[in-house]
This record gives C-alpha cells, structure tokens and sequence, in this order.
C-alpha cells in the first residue's frame, strides 16, 4: 500500500491542525455523551475512519451531524458548556457568520480557506462542522429552496453584474423562503412520520437518507479512538463517494482546500 504519510507527517502544520480538531471532537463526543445526543462522524471524516483509521492525510477538516430535533439543544449546551479555549459558531453567536449549520472554533490559531471571506467571522480559528439532518420533500425541492437562501453568498462572490442583480433578486425572497422552510418543518414534526432525511437546508450534500443508515448508531475507531457513526457506514459512504470508497484515489485527484494556518 502506498505510503501517504508525506501529506501530513508528525510537526507538520496540517498534522497539527488534525490534532486540534481531533481535542476539538473529544470535548464534543464528551459533551453528547453526557447529554445523551447521537451523532455521526459523516462525509470526508467517516471515509478517512472507514479506510485510513483517521483522518483522509491531506484533510483539514472534520464533519459531524446530528439530527435536526437535536440541533438547538446540542446548540444551548455547547454555548455554557465548551472549554474557554473553543468557542461556538453559529448565526446566533456570530453576527458575520453566515452558513446554515454550526462550527466548534479554536480561539488560539487562524483558519484561512477562502483568506479575506474568513476575515469577516468573529472567531476565524481552527475548527470542526456540526451538520444536521432533517426530512425533506424531495431533492429538487431542496435544490431551489437552496438557491434562494444561498443566494446572498452567491451575490457576494458574482463577478458580472447581471449575477449581481439575478442574485440580489433572489435574496429579496428570503422572508417566503424561510416561511415555506417553516411550514415543511412542521409538517414533518407533527403531521408526518417520514424516514427519508437529507441534510439541512443551504448544507450540502444533495443526497437522501433512509434513518435506517443511522439508527441504531455504531462507532468506528478514528485516530486511535471509538467516536459515533452512522449504523450502516458502507451504505453511507457507498451512496456519497460511490463503491470504490476504498480505493486510493490518484494523486491528481487527492483534493485539498487552498488553507492557511496559523497557530498563536
């Protein structure tokens, strides 16, 4: 098997960087547990657990979910109950945020992917995703409700004006967008009892989930450590990177993210 340890080897900043995300998960995987929450390692870092024992070795990141009903419980407690150093990211923490799903920050570096769009968060830190899934119509439907919501990013990134202006467009909608959200929302929580889930609103990827690949939860050994998977870990990866989720990818096609790291 090829040797892949050059990516990230011991001291490097990458490797450092895994490190921290992987404190940052052991206060997370605590702090559930205590609280009896299930959640999932998913997308990039189950793959990474699934087929090298940890993390992918030139991924600077790592995804968890939970389910929806869960979210803003998990939200409250991680608010009072994370360590100083880390802190909560969220809309509802930081006014500059503007994703639809939650981090965990590292308060003693820098985390630049997009340098200059990071710039703007509060807290810029090192840090791991908190997704979480919920029911949803069909994937189409998802497909436009998220172009709508994500159409202020979008506005922010477009180069020509005609973007600028589909965009900005877009955005003037946001208030029936987010009330249609409420209404599907309620639907599933009190008229429906619907097992197909698929991540939240404005969160890739399109992809739709039987519960029965999560419930009940298993674990994986990640980086010398048991954390919570999804019950059917092959099914997952399978439906999100294809049958040959074992397989090495090429060395052209071992994609990482433009990241600029810096530790305080």
């Amino acid at each position: 098997m090829e040797d892949l340890s050059h990516y990230n080897p011991e001291g490097s900043v990458l490797r450092r960087a895994q490190m921290k995300m992987l404190e940052m998960l052991d206060v997370f995987d605590g702090i559930c547990r205590k609280h009896n929450i299930n959640y999932w390692l998913v997308c990039g870092t189950l793959l990474g657990a699934r087929r090298h024992g940890g993390f992918i070795p030139w991924d600077d990141d790592l995804d968890v979910a939970v389910l929806k009903t869960d979210y803003k419980k998990l939200l409250s407690i991680l608010k009072e109950e994370l360590p100083e150093i880390f802190k909560l990211q969220a809309r509802e923490t930081d006014k500059k945020y503007y994703h639809y799903y939650a981090r965990i920050r590292d308060t003693k570096s820098r985390f630049y992917r997009n340098k200059g769009r990071a710039d703007y968060f509060e807290y810029k830190g090192i840090f791991i995703d908190i997704f979480f899934i919920e029911p949803v119509p069909s994937m189409e439907f998802k497909k436009i409700i998220d172009k709508f919501l994500l159409s202020g990013i979008h506005f922010a990134r477009a180069k020509s004006l005609y973007l600028k202006i589909k965009y900005a467009i877009m955005f003037c909608f946001l208030p029936i967008i987010h009330f249609i959200i409420k209404l599907s929302r309620f639907y599933y929580k009190y008229i429906s009892n619907s097992k197909a889930y698929a991540y939240a609103y404005g969160c890739y990827p399109y992809i739709k989930y039987n519960m029965e690949y999560f419930f009940p939860v298993s674990e994986i050994l990640f980086e010398g450590k048991k954390y919570k998977a999804p019950h059917d870990i092959d099914k997952y990866l399978t439906d999100n990177f294809g049958l040959d989720f074992m397989d090495i990818p090429k060395a052209a096609d071992r994609m990482t993210h433009s990241t600029n790291i810096e530790f305080l």
